[in-house]
């Protein structure tokens, strides 16, 4: 490759990865929207569990990756998958639910897919599983779920300050 060539390469890769960069923090609905859808499909309920939205994992995730001490590359990392995830199944939130069902299991194929799939995962147990005061585990569903008995005290307020 020629140095001219090399030069206008990497600029357009640049201006490329800025623009996707602005796109992310302009309008994330879209993405929290498959996002939601997601969360459905990898949290089902069970006779024994609750789904996603029972345990409101949606909202969580949008309401604490808000916080200062939330991981923004964490953020910017689910909120571009999801972009991806439309781009490779733009009709993904058309589908019937076995559709939708294939196409996560498509998605687990790939690695980039079965990476972004995890950090779903990883934020939903979080949900599930979390104080309530923080957005999730609505009604204590999750610990309910698995017999869990809470530690006491709870938290009073969210993301107490450090002593």
């Amino acid at each position: 490759m020629k140095r001219r060539e090399f030069i206008l390469t990497t600029s357009i890769l640049g201006i490329s990865t800025a623009l996707n960069s602005q796109e992310i923090k302009s309008d994330d609905t879209l993405s929290w929207l498959i996002i939601d859808n997601i969360f459905d499909i990898l949290f089902p309920k069970t006779s024994t569990m609750p789904s996603a939205k029972d345990f409101n994992a949606t909202l969580y995730l949008q309401m604490n990756s808000k916080h200062k001490s939330f991981d923004k590359d964490d953020l910017e990392y689910i909120i571009q998958g999801a972009v991806d995830f439309n781009d490779s199944f733009p009709n993904f939130l058309n589908a019937n639910k076995e559709q939708r069902e294939n196409i996560i299991e498509r998605t687990r194929n790939s690695e980039y897919g079965e990476s972004w799939l995890t950090k779903l995962v990883y934020y939903g147990i979080e949900a599930m599983l979390s104080d309530p005061i923080y957005g999730g585990n609505t009604n204590e569903k999750g610990w309910s779920s698995l017999n869990h008995q809470t530690g006491k005290p709870q938290p009073k307020q969210k993301y107490a300050k450090v002593i």
